[in-house]
């Protein structure tokens, strides 16, 4: 074990052992692969903080990374990270979202919901997680990752992080009200195909129709399942994921409306502006001048607590 420990990061030099480009190990950091801004995150990252705090929002679900917390940020998620203090020192892993698929597919099927519970409960104390320690676990999939004599390092990451992801599907499975469990599999797994298609075509996309071609099915067959297994009709969903993502965009205030009308694949200012009105209420510039306000009142609050 000595030998091997002195192979190992020392802080900040940004070396990192991979499997490939598929899973990659920062062991002692204060970077991330997360802009200041809001942003759709390619990877999948896990992070455990070992010093200081920073600001993480996901899907405007804000919260302070603090010492023994374990951030879990799925593929796909809508993601920024702010106010990074100098002191900040973290060990994380990245996977692709294909060697996600490929850990999930090895187990029974997650239910969509969990996706989104995921959206506010991405934060977790360690003692909350089903693993003895985390820094023993991250020594081991960092050994299994550096181990290029292995020539079953692929499958043993692989075999190591279901373990870890069915802990937070069974924290999930306890602390969630999932009433989908007597819902017929194969429409469990439609809806997965759907949510995978959303998150992929919904800024060029946002009709029924090609989402229920894309699954070779009925667009009202796809609206009756996706309400079935999620609660919301196809149609609500792919607004949602919209609606957020211009949320997220709006609330950095370095973006003008064009160059978020740019990114979200409207075809003007007008378009997306009664697009987002229809489905909140207000202008983008209401909402966004909303948010600064609100905002800015919980940083002052922050500063003047004693």
């Amino acid at each position: 074990m000595s030998g091997y420990t002195k192979k190992i990061a020392e802080p900040n030099s940004g070396v990192d052992y991979s499997l490939e480009k598929d899973f990659k190990v920062y062991t002692l950091s204060k970077e991330l692969p997360i802009t200041t801004y809001p942003s759709y995150m390619e990877l999948g990252i896990v992070i455990y903080c070992l010093k200081g705090n920073a600001k993480i929002d996901i899907y405007s679900n804000k919260h302070i990374i603090t010492p023994k917390e374990l951030i879990i940020i799925l593929p796909g998620q809508l993601v920024s990270l702010t106010d990074v203090s100098v002191d900040f020192q973290i060990r994380y892993f990245t996977i692709t979202e294909s060697f996600y698929t490929d850990i999930l597919s090895g187990i029974s099927r997650f239910s969509p919901h969990f996706f989104f519970y995921m959206r506010q409960h991405y934060y977790f104390k360690v003692e909350d997680v089903k693993i003895l320690s985390f820094i023993d676990f991250f020594e081991i999939l960092t050994r299994k990752a550096f181990d290029t004599e292995n020539q079953y390092r692929r499958e043993s990451v692989i075999l190591l992080l279901r373990i870890f992801f069915l802990d937070i599907y069974n924290f999930y499975k306890v602390n969630s009200l999932d009433n989908v469990t007597t819902i017929d599999i194969h429409k469990k797994e439609l809806t997965h195909k759907f949510f995978q298609l959303v998150m992929n075509n919904y800024k060029v996309n946002r009709s029924v129709t090609f989402y229920a071609n894309s699954l070779c099915i009925t667009p009202k067959y796809l609206t009756m399942v996706v309400k079935e297994v999620s609660g919301k009709s196809a149609k609500d969903w792919i607004t949602e994921y919209m609606i957020l993502e211009l949320k997220g965009l709006l609330t950095n205030s370095t973006l003008n409306i064009q160059e978020i009308v740019e990114k979200t694949k409207f075809s003007n200012q007008s378009s997306l502006g009664r697009f987002f009105r229809r489905h909140t209420g207000l202008s983008p510039l209401q909402y966004r001048k909303e948010y600064l306000t609100i905002d800015q009142k919980t940083n002052f609050s922050k500063n003047n607590t004693i």
